[in-house]
């Protein structure tokens, strides 16, 4: 009688676990289709008391195409095109969803990123943000949180960690050098939302020096797929070539080894690289994934200390 309840307990138990595991990826992949995107970023407070010009707010946006590029059973991957002007796509960043992982990347600042070994937890999802060449640019665990109250709801998915300067600063400043973001995901009845309230951090010789504060906010408004074609279309001939540097950085990952990054080799920065490979790559009518492989990894590698 006993293993009985014993059996029926675990039984409970599981079927809960992998219910709460189909939510969170069905929370995920509620990120997924073409969107009107609007990005505002704004300094707020200075901490710093010698900081007092404080940067003009950014304000951007366009049209965006987000769908699961894989997935599997604890993994999903999301990926975001932009759609800059008609037949003009840009490959923007990509996320990568793992269920109760066990390892991450965190940013050190100067390109630097420590491997770091972590507990499993319970319901934690890593997400894993990528740079637009698929390096990495910040990771963090947490669980989906979901609950309702009458006619009020939430769906969200919150956690704090290290990032390089963003894109819109990092040609203009050298004044800090990591952005802590306190980044959360909500799923709204427009779409979805991505805020984050960051620290502006000079770090030196291993102490942090906040200057200001800032707050972000992207607006994902979404509106009928047929408006992301051109990003579509674009993916299926490009698709190919990212996979396989998708199969270079993994294998560079499970190396489990700090990843130091240099600025610049031969006058180009990493992701100026490996897009004129892959405009030389579409093109190609003997398309050979290992020789592509061996390519891309040896110019990934020229940028590694």
């Amino acid at each position: 009688m006993r293993s009985i309840l014993i059996f029926s307990l675990f039984v409970t138990l599981t079927s809960t676990a992998l219910a709460g595991r189909r939510a969170d990826k069905n929370s995920i992949k509620k990120m997924a289709g073409c969107y009107k995107v609007t990005f505002e970023n704004a300094e707020t407070f200075a901490i710093d008391p010698e900081y007092t010009e404080y940067y003009e707010r950014f304000k951007s946006g366009g049209l965006e195409w987000i769908f699961v590029d894989e997935e599997s059973r604890n993994r999903i991957s999301l990926q975001h095109l932009l759609i800059v002007a008609p037949k003009t796509i840009v490959k923007h960043w990509r996320q990568e969803w793992n269920f109760r992982d066990t390892s991450l990347f965190t940013f050190e600042g100067d390109r630097f990123f420590r491997y770091r070994e972590m507990k499993r937890q319970k319901n934690q999802w890593t997400q894993a943000v990528y740079q637009v060449d698929d390096s990495p640019r910040y990771e963090c665990s947490a669980p989906w949180i979901r609950w309702s109250s009458g006619e009020s709801k939430k769906e969200y998915w919150e956690c704090e960690s290290n990032a390089p300067l963003p894109r819109r600063e990092f040609s203009v400043r050298d004044d800090y050098n990591i952005l802590k973001r306190a980044n959360r995901h909500d799923i709204v009845d427009i779409g979805h939302i991505h805020s984050h309230d960051g620290k502006k951090i000079l770090r030196e010789a291993g102490i942090d020096k906040i200057l200001v504060e800032e707050k972000g906010k992207n607006t994902y408004r979404k509106v009928d797929d047929a408006l992301c074609n051109d990003a579509i279309q674009w993916w299926k001939d490009h698709e190919r070539y990212w996979r396989d540097v998708r199969v270079v950085w993994h294998k560079i990952f499970r190396e489990k080894k700090d990843l130091h990054f240099l600025g610049k080799v031969e006058e180009k920065l990493l992701w100026q690289v490996l897009f004129e490979l892959d405009e030389k790559m579409v093109q190609s009518e003997n398309y050979d994934p290992l020789v592509v492989q061996n390519i891309v990894e040896a110019e990934i590698r020229k940028f590694l200390k």
